[in-house]
This record gives C-alpha cells, structure tokens and sequence, in this order.
C-alpha cells in the first residue's frame, strides 16, 4: 500500500474512531432504478472523508467504519450507520411499495489489540442489531390485540422480531432478515435502526449484512439483493489500536480526484477533535 494511501486510510479510521458526533448513512439504490430484476447497491452517504468505501481484503465486500462510543447512543449504542434511499430511488406507489429490509450473514468477527489478530468473536460477546418488525407480523399482532381467537398464527412471531438480530462468534441468532424501513410516497426514506454491543471485551468487531426486499421482510421479492457489505465497530480502542484493526483489513481504494483535499480535511478534523477532548 503506497504512502498516500495508507495516510487515506488513516485519516478515515481515525476520523471514523474519533469522531463521536460523526454521522452517515449506508446509501441506498437501484441499479436500474425500481424495475424488476434491479440489484440493490450500496454507498455511503455523511460524514466520511472520502465517498469510495474500503474493501476488506479477505471478502472483497464495503467496509463501513462504525464506533459504539459516539455521543449518540453511548459507550454501548449507537444508531450509526443509517440507512438512506434518495427520493425517486425506490417504487412508493401504493399497489407497488417497496420495502428493503437487511439480512443478516456469517459470523461475528472479533480482533484482538493484544495479539493483533481476528477470530470468530468470543462467547458472552455480541452485537444486536433491532430492525422494524415486518408488516405481516404487525397486522397480526394488531389482530391478537383486538381478538385472540380470529388473530393468524403470525401474531406469534412478534417477541421474536422485538427481540432483534444477535451476530456472535457462534453465527445469527434472531430473525435473519427484518425490515429496515417502506419507501415514502416520493420513493425514499431515512432510517436508523438501533445496534447494541453485548459483553464487555474492548475490540474492533466485523459483521456482514446484505440488503434485500425479500417478501418475508414486507418486499415485494422484484430486486435482487445487494452485494455483502461489512460493519467494522470499535468498542472500547484507542483511536491507534481502531486504526490498526481497520489497517489489517482493508484493500487500497481507488483515489478520488480530490483524494489529498480530502485527507487534509480528515486530518484537520481529527486534531480538533483530539484538541477539543483534551480541552
């Protein structure tokens, strides 16, 4: 990995670990707009240093930067990253009304700042992550509440969803898929879901998602899923133990035009902040 680059990377996972007011979003699309047979893909939307995401050189999928210590949701929560789909993205006709939900894939991925290296994530360690309970689910639910006897045996299902999506060391526990949110009338919207860390090991935890509009989440089933991508929290690292974590996973992205404006920028952001701690 050339200099320049590397600086990049730096700037980002820093920028990523030390600021805790940072906010972005995993952007939302189409790739032939909302037609049948469309892929669902991924980008990055707020406040990164650069918009072109790292890859994990063991996957090859998007590593999204991401840290449970931001002010938002304190040393344990977070509702960061969000998930954005742009007005005129997604299908909000009535008969027509796409719902993308997330599906949840392998293992917790765990990195240890002692040994420096990854592992499956240890027991007593999670993430939990609570996304909207589909709307079949809700329905019947309703249903239970107004009459017991005449409600579908999906009512059921809805401690099931309210108890969210677990990713540890051993795979994903909970539903493996549920809604993120429905596209408004203008065919976008804007959501942020909650994520939780369970245990009390300081680390730097990899888990992987894809984004889907499945019918069991509510979807209509017309898109194919989009490619893996990958969440990349810390929970309890110096800023120099996160960036070493992200350093030992990612791939070299290709630079944008404005790559060194950009890396400055990240630094600039990341001495004021380190300044406003100390202050």
């Amino acid at each position: 990995m050339n200099a320049t680059i590397r600086a990049s990377f730096v700037a980002l996972s820093l920028y990523a670990s030390a600021a805790h007011a940072i906010h972005f979003d995993v952007e939302i699309g189409l790739d032939h707009g909302p037609v049948a047979g469309s892929r669902i893909t991924t980008g990055v939307y707020g406040d990164l240093p650069f918009s072109t995401l790292p890859l994990d050189a063991v996957t090859g999928y998007a590593v999204f930067p991401a840290d449970f210590g931001d002010f938002e949701g304190g040393p344990k929560a977070t509702d960061d990253p969000g998930f954005q789909a742009f007005a005129g993205t997604l299908s909000g006709a009535g008969g027509a009304k796409d719902y993308i939900g997330f599906r949840a894939l392998g293992t917790l991925q765990q990195w240890n700042p002692l040994s420096g290296t990854w592992s499956d994530a240890a027991a007593g360690v999670g993430i939990r992550l609570y996304g909207a309970v589909p709307p079949a689910v809700s329905n019947a639910y309703l249903q239970y509440l107004i009459n017991p006897l005449l409600a579908p045996n999906a009512a059921a299902d809805i401690a099931y969803y309210q108890n969210g999506t677990l990713f540890s060391g051993s795979g994903v526990s909970g539903p493996a898929m549920a809604t993120i949110d429905d596209a408004n009338a203008n065919g976008g919207f804007h959501a942020h879901l909650d994520w939780f860390f369970e245990g009390s090991t300081p680390g730097a935890y990899l888990l992987t998602l894809q984004l889907t509009d499945d019918r069991a989440i509510g979807g209509r089933g017309v898109y194919v899923d989009s490619e893996p991508f990958h969440v990349l929290f810390n929970y309890g690292l110096s800023p120099a133990q996160y960036d070493a974590a992200f350093l030992s996973r990612v791939t070299a992205p290709v630079p944008e035009a404005p790559a060194a404006g950009m890396l400055a920028l990240g630094l600039l952001m990341v001495g004021a902040l380190a300044r406003r701690v100390r202050t």
